[in-house]
């Protein structure tokens, strides 16, 4: 086995998880090693909070990250992959779902006092990330966000689809909907602090 890849990642489970054994699972992160694999190299996969394992990359301490959202502030200093999936993202609620079957914005649903719950240091994408601030409510994990909305302590929330299934599989957070009129898709990538390597990935990435 030849150089060793120190690749990153935050905990989003099915997506990228440690169990309660310590091991790593999930479907993003199989992807990742079995192409690192087959480009030759070995793979050391750190799962941590998003904010270590960006210091840890911009300080080139990581050569990967992943599963991550371009934005034009990232795409000045990293080098990304070719799509790796499309994340495909609800917006959540314990309200009276009827009253929003037919509303085709988000900006729609936040008139009033009513705020949307959404993850520190997360990048959406334009939909969510260009709403005002003021009308947000910042949880630092999914599992407080779900709760606050569950409970009905915010409006609505922000979330990815097969995390909110994976998670609220026994159905703790038992009065949450999705709006599905409002899903929206979310293309992910791998980035890469060198060129070449990330052009090599991409010959790999099936």
């Amino acid at each position: 086995m030849g150089k060793i890849l120190r690749i990153g990642a935050d905990p989003f489970p099915p997506y990228q998880y440690i169990d309660e054994n310590g091991e790593i699972y999930g479907s993003d992160y199989e992807v990742i090693k079995k192409t690192i694999d087959k480009m030759g190299y070995k793979a050391e996969f750190i799962i941590d909070d998003w904010s270590i394992i960006e210091k840890m990359f911009n300080e080139k301490i990581l050569d990967i990250v992943f599963q991550v959202q371009k934005t034009p502030e990232r795409e000045k200093k990293w080098y990304f992959s070719k799509k790796l999936r499309d994340a495909v993202t609800s917006i959540i609620t314990s309200l009276d779902i009827t009253k929003y079957k037919n509303v085709k914005n988000i900006n729609e649903l936040l008139k009033g006092d009513k705020k949307l719950g959404v993850l520190e240091n997360y990048q959406y994408g334009e939909i969510i990330d260009s709403i005002d601030d003021n009308k947000k409510v910042y949880y630092s994990t999914f599992e407080e966000l779900l709760e606050h909305v569950n409970n009905r302590d915010v409006g609505f929330g922000v979330a990815d689809l097969g995390v909110l299934k994976y998670i609220n599989k026994n159905n703790i957070y038992d009065n949450i909907k999705t709006i599905n009129n409002l899903n929206f898709n979310r293309p992910l990538y791998v980035a890469f602090n060198d060129k070449s390597l990330r052009d090599e990935f991409n010959n790999f990435l099936k």
